[in-house]
């Protein structure tokens, strides 16, 4: 890295661990196919606990954190596109 250089990836806490804006996690998350697949696996219709189950599960990929309600909006997005994706 060059002298004065700022790298993207802050580095938090005592474990180390990359720390991300909610911004940077929402950028990550559209990049996988985490959101296509609960789209695909529910066949474009979830209740509110399979959505809590992919909140969950998204923070537990380590997703945190996230603008849950821009995660909805990514969702709805995916979801108008099927069977596109």
């Amino acid at each position: 890295m060059r002298k004065g250089s700022k790298s993207k990836v802050r580095m938090g806490g005592p474990s180390q661990v990359p720390a991300y804006t909610s911004e940077e996690n929402l950028q990550r998350l559209s990049r996988t196919s985490i959101l296509e697949n609960f789209v695909r696996d529910n066949d474009c219709s979830w209740d509110h606990q399979k959505w809590l189950e992919l909140c969950n599960n998204v923070e537990k990929f380590g997703y945190s954190p996230i603008d849950f309600d821009q995660m909805g909006l990514m969702l709805e997005d995916i979801k108008a596109r099927y069977p596109n994706i």
